[in-house]
């Protein structure tokens, strides 16, 4: 007697077309979680482009009140610090974040005033944070500038006084500005270069007007966005926030689901059995993430940068871990992060022990002249640590940063005050867990193709030197 045949062996050609009922529906819903979870990735980035849209709704009407809230600034005025509650935050730059929507309010004009001694940027990204502009000193170095943000399929003629057009894939834009610190002695002059980057329709910037018309903003005055669990919740906003904002450049994709009730301007299935596939394709798409996360690249406990960072990324799974883990994120010839979480034997980070990042002579991360690199410490929780001495990161211009006679550098990472190390050397931690972030701005080649990476961080052994963590 022969065997029956085993489904799972079967060749291309090996179709069967008189599926029972039940089949038909079970092979149908698969292929729609298959789906779902496509589109779940696809939209985790535009989702938190409008969840951070509504909130910065939210901060301008209570900020300014009596102007429209779309084009102007949300400004962070001093350098983050354990108050903070931003994660990650990075202690190097003042920040400032402003959305446009380029359908409702036209072409926009952004005028940047001279910058020369020191980094700063604007950058420019569509409706899935997917950089499309980076104006600042690594593409107008010190000069003023007058950049025309144009609508999708703009076509004018150049008007006079504006240097260069972007035209945006998107009507929905974010723009983010960052402005280098030094200390706080700076924050009155700092204050005044934030204020000289304007954004200004541009009818009223020809005219030599300021101020945007009030537009209506009923689909964006929405709160609780950060607290959505419910996959078909999720579905039906980024479905309406991609619809106001789709990319041509990714039709044959989006076209694939949305027929699937899941994409730009689609409606979700009635039917209960597709409804929980959608969900499940969404909890799929979540495992992905996890697992693309858990499994990033690393090297001697430092995560090193994904490359194409800071774009429309084609691996949807990483491109949406990415912008979960790092929002908003410059591309990496502008800025690339290394997080350290584990010492050179692969020991999670732990401030009941001490260590050293030890660079040797020559070996630190090379940038252009108004480039810099720095080493920010975090809690488990991402956030900056409190200590007596308020110091939540390492920079070549820190206080008393000492090198050897050879040209290393030694930086100490430890809860209490080392007595074998200069003070400037001395970076904080927590009684826990802890990460460290190394940010490189306007890299050399060698940290922008792998070839630099930064070196194990050794946890100290011995008498004195901390109790074991384990």
């Amino acid at each position: 007697m022969s065997s029956p045949p085993d489904p799972t062996r079967r060749t291309v050609e090996d179709f069967h077309a008189d599926l029972p009922a039940d089949a038909i529906t079970e092979g149908e819903l698969g292929y729609l979680r298959a789906l779902a979870q496509v589109a779940y990735l696809y939209a985790v980035p535009a989702f938190l482009h409008f969840r951070q849209l509504t909130e910065y709704i939210q901060g301008r009407r209570y900020l300014a009140p009596d102007e429209c809230p779309l084009g102007g600034w949300v400004l962070m005025r001093e350098l983050a610090d354990p108050t903070t509650t931003t994660v990650s935050p990075n202690v190097d730059t003042l920040y400032g974040a402003a959305y446009v929507l380029l359908d409702e309010q036209g072409p926009v004009v952004l005028t940047v005033p001279s910058i020369a001694d020191r980094y700063w940027s604007v950058a420019v990204l569509d409706a899935r944070f997917g950089s499309i502009a980076v104006v600042g000193s690594s593409t107008l170095g010190g000069a003023a500038g007058t950049i025309l943000l144009a609508p999708p399929g703009w076509d004018a003629a150049v008007p006079e006084g504006v240097d260069s057009v972007v035209t945006a894939p998107t009507s929905s834009l974010c723009l983010i500005q960052r402005i280098f610190v030094s200390g706080p002695d700076e924050y009155d002059e700092l204050h005044r270069l934030q204020d000289a980057i304007t954004l200004t329709p541009l009818a009223r910037w020809q005219e030599g007007e300021t101020g945007f018309d009030p537009v209506d903003l009923t689909a964006y005055e929405r709160t609780g966005v950060r607290q959505i669990t419910d996959p078909l919740e999720y579905f039906e906003l980024t479905n309406a926030y991609l619809a106001a904002n789709a990319d041509p450049a990714d039709a044959a994709l989006v076209d694939v689901f949305t027929a699937a009730g899941v994409g730009p301007g689609a409606a979700l299935p009635d039917n209960p059995g597709a409804r929980r596939a959608l969900v499940a394709g969404a909890r799929d798409a979540q495992a992905a993430i996890d697992a693309r996360l858990s499994g990033a690249p690393t090297r001697g406990g430092w995560r090193v940068p994904v490359p194409g960072s800071g774009y429309d990324n084609p691996d949807l799974a990483q491109g949406a871990g990415i912008q979960l883990t790092q929002m908003g994120q410059l591309p990496l010839n502008e800025a690339l992060y290394f997080f350290g979480y584990a010492d050179a034997d692969d020991r999670l980070l732990d401030g009941r022990a001490a260590y050293e990042l030890g660079f040797p002579a020559g070996s630190l991360p090379g940038h252009a002249p108004l480039g810099f690199w720095s080493i920010t410490l975090y809690d488990e929780r991402s956030l900056l640590v409190a200590n007596d001495i308020d110091r939540y990161l390492i920079r070549p211009d820190t206080a008393g940063l000492t090198f050897g006679d050879d040209g290393a550098l030694t930086i100490r990472l430890q809860r209490g005050r080392p007595d074998d190390v200069p003070e400037g050397n001395w970076l904080p931690t927590p009684d826990g867990p802890f990460t460290l972030t190394l940010r490189v701005y306007l890299a050399d080649p060698p940290v922008l193709d792998g070839t630099w990476t930064p070196p194990p961080i050794g946890r100290l052994e011995g008498p004195g030197a901390a109790k074991d963590p384990s």
